[in-house]
């Protein structure tokens, strides 16, 4: 569902290794293995190039960036770690001007607001576009075709992601759909999730019930699911995602079928166990500026990650932004309260009292 950068500079460096040792054929299982052993070791002993350790510096950028600095409390350790990664970034663009991810990171980081950022990706998204046909055209061997089918393919792939998912926080959620659209067309089984971030667009544009079955219908093969010469298995509906059954509830819940909202509230939290404290204090946590943060599908981590996405969702109805009256309904429901009171732990000796929820 999401790109790993560390995993990705590993492919990287184990392909071109491979070419300079002449390695064939490339599922070479114990050559691959040898690399990736030397990579935890020491991967700059793989680089030999500038566009390597450009990419090098950007995964090292990341990983501070969305895996690191989120969690940090401390001020002066926070901005130490911010420099690094800015100067990580630099570096890696100045080692290579066609390293997109790092362009598009710094961008990020630089620009003074969400909508001067969505007008840079979509101001810059036809050079990259560019890039990647150049380098599609210029793929003369088994490596630089197998380079050229998936991985010179993923900066544009990020680059469709980041215009989607700032783009609903800017409110374009027709501009983000659209994005979702294309980049869906251009990779039908959607390495980068950004078929969630349509499925958000699409309930923010007031779709119903109906719209949300049909695009997850049109995109069967990024979600896995059987295609319309494929019978549907009688379980797969078990098996919907945290950001289709947020939107399914926020359909629900605008159209006042509180039925139906309760029960896809009460599946959101049978396809999540322990869904009742994200859902009570529905915390926002900052956008990854690589990609949609690396989680384990189907984990408490997703539901979190796909709550705090969900955000313009939750603002709806009357009501501050804080305690708008859709976020507010789920928080206050009954069935959150009730698993929160069966989960509490009791006090020993005072029997009926319970705790009033965790530490998330």
């Amino acid at each position: 569902m999401a790109f790993d950068p560390i995993q990705e500079d590993c492919l990287r460096l184990i392909l071109q290794s491979m070419r300079r040792e002449g390695i064939f054929p490339l599922d070479d299982a114990s050559f691959i293995e040898h690399g990736m052993e030397q990579f935890r070791t020491d991967p700059s002993k793989l680089i030999t190039c500038d566009a390597d350790r450009s990419f090098h510096l950007m995964a090292k950028a990341t990983e501070i960036l969305d895996y690191r600095l989120p969690f940090l409390t401390d001020e002066v350790q926070v901005d130490r770690q911010e420099m690094q990664a800015e100067n990580y970034l630099r570096e890696a663009v100045d080692l290579d001007a066609s390293n997109w991810d790092a362009r598009r990171m710094l961008a990020a980081l630089d620009s003074p607001t969400n909508d001067a950022y969505v007008s840079y990706l979509l101001d810059n998204r036809e050079a990259v576009e560019r890039d990647l046909l150049a380098t599609v055209d210029a793929a003369n061997d088994a490596y630089s075709r197998e380079y050229a089918s998936d991985l010179a393919r993923r900066p544009l792939l990020r680059w469709f992601a980041a215009t989607a998912s700032r783009a609903v926080i800017a409110g374009q959620y027709r501009l983000a759909l659209q994005t979702v659209e294309e980049s869906l067309a251009f990779a039908p089984a959607d390495p980068a999730g950004i078929r969630h971030t349509g499925m958000l667009a699409l309930a923010k544009l007031e779709a119903s019930h109906q719209d949300i079955k049909q695009y997850r219908a049109r995109h069967a093969i990024s979600y896995g699911t059987a295609g319309p010469l494929r019978r549907r298995h009688h379980m797969t509906e078990k098996s919907l995602d945290a950001w289709t059954l947020l939107a399914e509830l926020s359909v629900f819940y605008r159209s006042f079928d509180y039925t139906s909202a309760d029960r896809t509230l009460h599946q959101l939290m049978r396809a999540y166990p322990n869904a009742a404290e994200p859902l009570l204090y529905q915390a926002e946590f900052p956008d990854g500026l690589f990609c949609r943060v690396n989680v384990v599908p189907g984990s408490q981590d997703e539901l979190i990650l796909a709550i705090s996405e969900a955000t313009p969702l939750l603002q709806e109805g009357l009501g501050t932004p804080d305690n708008a009256c859709f976020a507010a309904w789920i928080a206050n429901h009954r069935f959150i309260k009730s698993a929160l009171e069966d989960h509490a732990p009791r006090t020993p000796g005072r029997a009926g009292l319970t705790g009033s929820g965790g530490d998330n």
